[in-house]
């Protein structure tokens, strides 16, 4: 048990008989906040009471041995680095409306040095934010552990309120950069915020959550998860026997969004397939992937690499306003694994994808491993896919392994494929509905559906597709897309619609030649209403 520590100093009390209830509250609150401040100082004193500048603690030893209530602060002086991993615990705050703040005071950022183990590891605890503080460790290939680890095993589906990490950099640390876990049931967290944080140098995983898994498990570990201006990169992964290099990868989530986030360089030292991937769910339910930018996602000498994916499990999710790029594997996956949960209703719309599928996959990627996936919605993307390297890609791609038959649409999306790609590969006996969509290459492409290979769209009509009430839709020719093939990089913190690339020209054939979708939403990925003029166009932008 810690040993409890309490403030005393001089006070001097003025008794006076006209001072108002309102100052006496006042003053009542900033002396107990006074009490419940921490300062760490390396020219401070683990003797000292700890609660000013002047009196700080000197170690992180010294937090460990205290048990801090809610709405404790616990301030390290900026610019200085402090060696040691916090341990907090089901003694330390747990009150997720009056949280207990870890941060700096002063001038600058303090680093807590983790060494080969921890910098945070949290236990059976919430009700913490963590805030303008450097998490380090030794160096990915040396550190042993996770720069920030929260960790919920508490019994009865116990989930613990209120997790905030913002305006923080993790780096130089193996397993994970930040990771949110929990085992035992449902258990897990709510209310949890990533924000304004930047992770890098990790060695496996740069931010992820995991839970109890279960193909036939209802409900899930954690709940309102949000992961927001975030940027992970150099996060090579390594051969651990199972995939590795994962930008932001969380699972067991429900009501959970991951939006204007950049992660890049990643994936390089994986080994095996099932990952990595830059942005990605899995095992989640109601989640949504918005205006992010993922490059340069690496399959290593094993396979994926994609920019963004929907993957095993995955029910009711959105995949929107994102920019894939230059990427070894998909740059938009959907699919399922062996055991599962099963997946439905899933919409990827208003995306960009530029020369993704280097090694393997499809700029538009899906798989099935185990039970099948059911009411997926690809619509109103833009597609640019060149043959970079070996493998002959499609723009479209369903993989052959097992069947995918459920209600499979891809819908006014633009296709543009070169160098030998091709626009679409659907296997023997596989499903999938193809509407409204433009397909052009400036020498030879193909549609590859159901074993037999089209050279045109007018023979591709000949399967069904692309026709509408017994008349053709679909263009074949060039959507005259401004500035393709640029490869841009926009970075981390500049708004994804000054892309310079893949605008509609005013004299573009696509102009209001859209199939009509009901419930399109708020906008193209430019930001343009979703149907200004008669009807919806093609692709990704509006005109």
């Amino acid at each position: 048990m810690k040993q409890h520590y309490f403030w005393f100093g001089l006070i001097l009390i003025l008794t006076i008989t006209s001072c108002t209830p309102e100052f006496k509250a006042e003053l009542d609150e900033r002396l107990e906040e006074a009490r419940t401040t921490y300062y760490i100082s390396p020219s401070g004193s683990d003797t000292n009471g700890g609660n000013s500048p002047d009196d700080a603690w000197q170690t992180i030893e010294k937090i460990n041995s205290f048990d801090f209530v809610p709405g404790s602060k616990i301030l390290f002086e900026g610019g200085k680095s402090f060696s040691g991993t916090i341990e907090l615990d089901k003694d330390d705050a747990n009150d997720g409306v009056n949280p207990v703040l870890i941060s700096s005071y002063g001038i600058g950022r303090a680093t807590i040095y983790g060494g080969n183990g921890f910098g945070f590891n949290i236990y059976n605890t919430a009700g913490i934010k963590i805030d303008n503080i450097i998490v380090q460790g030794s160096g990915m290939n040396t550190n042993q552990e996770a720069g920030i680890k929260f960790f919920n095993d508490l019994p009865n589906n116990t989930k613990l309120d209120y997790i905030r990490i913002t305006n923080t950099e993790v780096k130089g640390f193996r397993n994970h950069g930040i990771v949110i876990g929990a085992l035992n049931g449902n258990s897990g967290f709510n209310d949890i915020l990533i924000e304004n944080t930047k992770v890098h140098e990790i060695l496996d995983k740069g931010i992820a959550s995991y839970g109890e898994f279960g193909y036939q498990k209802v409900g899930y570990a954690h709940t309102n998860f949000i992961v927001r201006h975030t940027e992970v990169f150099n996060v090579p992964g390594y051969n651990k026997g199972s995939h590795s290099g994962n930008g932001i990868e969380l699972s067991d989530v429900q009501y959970s969004t991951i939006e204007y986030s950049t992660v890049y360089n990643c994936g390089q030292g994986n080994a095996s397939c099932g990952g990595p991937v830059g942005i990605w769910y899995w095992d989640s339910d109601q989640v949504t992937i918005q205006y992010n930018e993922a490059y340069n996602i690496s399959s290593g000498t094993g396979c994926d690499g994609g920019g963004f994916d929907f993957d095993g499990g995955v029910t009711n999710g959105i995949m929107q306003y994102n920019y894939s790029h230059d990427n070894d594997g998909g740059g938009y996956l959907v699919g399922q694994f062996p055991w599962a949960r099963p997946m439905n209703n899933i919409i990827v719309r208003y995306n960009i994808s530029e020369n993704d599928a280097a090694t393997n996959g499809g700029s538009i990627y899906l798989f099935n491993g185990e039970k099948n996936m059911d009411n997926i919605y690809v619509y109103n993307n833009t597609v640019y896919i060149s043959k970079r390297k070996s493998y002959k890609p499609s723009a479209i791609k369903m993989l052959e392994w097992k069947v995918i038959n459920g209600n499979i649409n891809f819908f006014n999306n633009i296709i543009v494929a070169k160098d030998g790609a091709d626009y679409l590969f659907v296997p023997k006996g596989y499903s999938a509905n193809f509407k409204g969509n433009l397909y052009h290459s400036p020498t030879a492409a193909n549609m590859n559906y159901k074993g037999v290979i089209y050279s045109s769209l007018e023979t591709f009509r000949s399967t069904g597709n692309e026709i509408h009430n017994n008349s053709p839709i679909g263009l074949q020719e060039d959507p005259m897309l401004q500035n393709p093939g640029t490869a841009a990089v926009i970075g981390f913190g500049n708004d994804l619609k000054n892309l310079t690339g893949y605008k509609i020209k005013t004299d573009s054939p696509v102009k209001d030649k859209g199939y009509q979708i009901s419930g399109v939403g708020d906008s193209d990925y430019f930001g343009n209403l979703p149907v200004k003029g008669n009807a919806q166009d093609i692709g990704a932008h509006e005109l």
